[in-house]
């Protein structure tokens, strides 16, 4: 069946049986089922998964190998007992360490992002308190960034206009800006630009006092407005230093990047950096159930491994089905060889980046492997998005699903209003089996869906 007219994409009213759903405002199309790289509502329409989620069903839907160890795992045990050994977290453990980089052996696993990054922050705190180095306790994060939705975590995403409604319950931690070609001087380099962006962190370090900071932490790609820019190398190996010299972790956070998303296993690995401690969630098993981990290396695990208690955890930690969902999904990257397929269906989704980068309201066309980030803007000059009364990003919305595409964005429900002044990003992360076919087909719709979106806004 067609899709109806974009008229029909309303927000979703909180009545009847949704009257009971706190705070959930999302378009009014109801999931009747999924498979594949496409999504089915109850009225018949279907749509491709354009963003995987917010990028995070990357092995697409209905995956047979996860639903096998989902369901062969659920006929055994689904809970496991605190004091009882858990063979599924062995084997993801195992599964994790057979890609990280090396030197990271070790893993804590958890129910999702935000606590993988609660996790990693308590761990370098409570290492350098086991090195006898007390007085370091803070984590140094980007402007602009995003960490996770816990208190601690929102403390270091650097979104004023997420932290004011929590105010003054959040720590304030030092920032520092993250690399933007957009802010790069005229006539300087990428390198050189890299190079004194990150020197900023240096400055930072010795502002609040080098026994005070515990670790770094920021994503191996940009966030906010800079949300896909990738940095030359230099940038991360010249923050590499900067910690080193300081005796200051560095926590990558790979909660979107891990696991195949950018062409290879995971973000770090373009930079030859290693970090001490990686994040990781969403792509670690397709999202199929709450899993998230925390990888360290084996300087950090070291004090642990000699006896030092590491006070932490949650109920779900460690989930036996969870982690078998897990043990399936690496598998299954690993034997279908979905990171070299990743990075050849980048190579053909970016070759339409000319295509769309022809639109007047598509500022910039950025990401690698299969994560796209266009940036919409009403004015190109300066890169301004519309102001919020226009509805402009609901509209986007509204007839992106009318064209046959979910698509992932600051949304987060049609009622809520775009925190950026500067171009709003537009994800397009589709699952890494998608067909050069459906690829090719995900983009035309998407073109039809801006130039549409063009003439409801006056964009032109």
């Amino acid at each position: 069946m067609d899709n109806a007219p974009s008229s029909e994409y309303l927000p979703l009213k909180s009545d009847g049986d949704w009257s009971h759903a706190f705070s959930y405002h999302p378009f009014d199309v109801e999931i009747e089922r999924a498979e594949g790289v496409f999504i089915h509502d109850t009225k018949g329409n279907r749509y491709f998964d354009a963003s995987g989620g917010p990028f995070a069903v990357n092995l697409g839907h209905g995956h047979p190998k996860i639903n096998a160890a989902i369901k062969s795992q659920l006929e055994r045990f689904a809970y496991a007992h605190p004091t009882l050994a858990n063979r599924p977290r062995a084997d993801l453990c195992k599964s994790i360490a057979s890609v990280t980089p090396e030197g990271l052996n070790t893993s804590y696993l958890v129910s999702g992002g935000s606590e993988a990054v609660e996790t990693a922050i308590k761990i370098a705190r409570q290492y350098h308190v086991a090195c006898g180095r007390t007085g370091k306790y803070k984590i140094a994060s980007c402007y602009e960034s995003y960490h996770g939705m816990t208190l601690a975590t929102m403390s270091l995403s650097g979104n004023p206009g997420t932290l004011r409604h929590y105010e003054p319950m959040v720590s304030h931690w030092p920032r520092f800006h993250q690399y933007s070609d957009y802010k790069r001087p005229e006539g300087v380099s990428r390198d050189d630009w890299a190079v004194l962006t990150a020197r900023e962190l240096e400055r930072i370090i010795s502002y609040e006092g080098p026994e005070t900071v515990a670790a770094v932490i920021a994503t191996p790609h940009g966030s906010g407005p800079e949300y896909g820019v990738v940095p030359p190398a230099r940038y991360w190996q010249e923050i590499r230093r900067i910690c080193d010299e300081n005796d200051v972790l560095l926590i990558a956070d790979e909660v979107v990047t891990g696991f195949g998303r950018t062409g290879k296993w995971f973000g770090m690995q373009h930079f030859d950096v290693v970090p001490d401690i990686m994040t990781f969630a969403k792509g670690i098993n397709s999202s199929y159930l709450p899993l998230g981990a925390v990888t360290v290396s084996d300087k950090i695990d070291a004090p642990f491994k000699d006896g030092a208690y590491f006070v932490h955890g949650f109920t779900s930690g460690g989930n036996p089905v969870a982690a078998a969902s897990g043990v399936a999904a690496i598998e299954a990257i690993k034997s279908d060889g979905l990171v070299e397929q990743v990075a050849e269906r980048g190579r053909q989704l970016f070759s339409h980046s000319e295509r769309l980068n022809r639109h007047p309201s598509v500022a910039d066309v950025r990401g690698w492997g299969l994560f796209m980030v266009l940036e919409l803007v009403q004015g190109s000059s300066d890169r301004s998005y519309f102001p919020s009364d226009a509805g402009a990003e609901q509209r986007f919305q509204q007839i992106a699903l009318s064209n046959g595409l979910a698509l992932y964005s600051t949304l987060y429900g049609a009622r809520r209003r775009p925190v950026l002044s500067r171009g709003l990003p537009m994800w397009i992360a589709p699952a890494y089996i998608i067909t050069p076919g459906q690829l090719d087909e995900m983009v035309d719709r998407l073109d039809r869906t801006l130039h549409q979106w063009e003439q409801a806004m006056g964009v032109g």
